[in-house]
């Protein structure tokens, strides 16, 4: 068989970048998506394209955003990438990847890769047997999306046997909102609707906008608006009294469906009505032909409260849907060694404190 090979993708690939990122082996996933590329260009990132193919014929595709640093040269995040499932597949993936870095990377001093791969105990003995993956060049470390632990709901199940596969509590949460006549409908994405939602997400764990690490509204509003426009994303809600009381954005790529943000009004919720919000949302997106339902982010096993991790109360809700999966995390490919431990060891802390403080963003990623 012959090598997987690495190429930037063509303009007509580009105009297509949605379906491509669908077909990914790894299926797909919005944090590669034409959306995110475009709202991240006005914090400082260059949004360009990457395929990987073999004998002409394309495998997967990847979103490298990338940024300059000064004195260092310029880093890459690989979101989400390669976008492979299996630790063979990663293998391959990397030893394209670094030969079209090392040829088409100018000035890149590293770049951050964090592939979709589950880490099971399979995975994990494959990943410590690999010498590719081993490699003085390869440095793993945490990893930077917020659904590095996640809860994963298979939905593509009738009704009954959907509210089935959840915990006895939450079955009975969602039937108690059933038998209370809660209703949940679907949102236009106006600037009314953004308003409400940007308050939901402030309130919630009580309004610790600092402990929430909340992405500027500018950005926010247009991920919002770019995943609705092309048809992506949508508002779901519960009203109470004629306010909004419970929001979700959720989004759809390929066979996957990701639960963006979210909030509630704690005096306004009554019980299960969160929980049937995501039960109706599961629904629908089944119907679209959604296969797994990523409730994106929890915290790791390890957290105890709020303080140890953002997502621990958040999540502690989300897991009542499913158990907690974790993914391998990133790693970082070094191509300049001396700038890469400089950038280890200040650089990036310097960096992502100059760039909060001129944007409110709280991640250089």
């Amino acid at each position: 068989m012959s090598k997987l090979t690495t190429r930037w993708a063509t303009e007509p690939e580009v105009a297509d970048w949605d379906s491509l990122v669908a077909d990914n082996p790894a299926g797909g996933d919005f944090l590669l998506s034409t959306t995110i590329a475009d709202a991240k260009i006005p914090f400082g990132m260059k949004p360009l394209r990457i395929v990987f193919e073999r004998d002409g014929e394309r495998v997967s595709c990847a979103l490298v955003l990338e940024r300059r640093v000064p004195l260092l040269g310029r880093f890459w995040s690989i979101t989400r990438a390669p976008a492979v499932a299996t630790v063979a597949e990663f293998e391959e993936h990397m030893d394209a990847l670094r030969r079209f870095v090392r040829a088409e990377g100018k000035g890149v001093f590293v770049a951050t890769i964090e592939p979709p791969i589950i880490s099971t105990a399979e995975a994990e003995a494959k990943l410590a047997a690999s010498t590719p993956l081993n490699a003085p060049d390869l440095v793993r470390r945490e990893g930077i999306q917020g659904n590095t632990h996640t809860v994963l709901v298979p939905v593509q199940l009738d009704d009954e046997a959907l509210l089935m596969s959840y915990p006895k509590k939450t079955r009975n949460m969602v039937r108690r909102a059933q038998r209370d006549g809660v209703v949940v409908r679907e949102l236009e994405p106006t600037q009314a609707t953004f308003d409400r939602m940007h308050e939901l997400m402030r309130s919630v764990g009580g309004g610790d906008k600092e402990g929430l690490m909340l992405k500027p509204k500018p950005y926010v509003e247009s991920v919002w608006r770019g995943f609705a426009e092309r048809g992506q994303g949508r508002f779901f809600g519960i009203e109470t009294d004629g306010t909004i009381a419970v929001m979700a954005f959720v989004i759809r790529s390929g066979t996957k469906g990701f639960y963006k943000d979210g909030g509630s009004e704690r005096e306004l919720t009554t019980p299960g009505m969160s929980n049937l919000l995501h039960y109706e949302i599961m629904r629908h997106l089944r119907d679209e032909g959604v296969d797994v339902y990523d409730m994106f982010g929890v915290a790791p096993p390890e957290a105890t409260n709020n303080a140890d991790h953002v997502s621990f109360a958040s999540g502690n809700f989300k897991l009542t849907f499913g158990p907690r999966t974790t993914f391998i995390g990133a790693f970082d490919l070094i191509v300049r060694r001396a700038q890469h431990s400089l950038w280890q060891r200040i650089g990036e802390r310097a960096f992502a404190k100059v760039y909060r403080t001129r944007t409110g963003d709280f991640s250089i990623y």
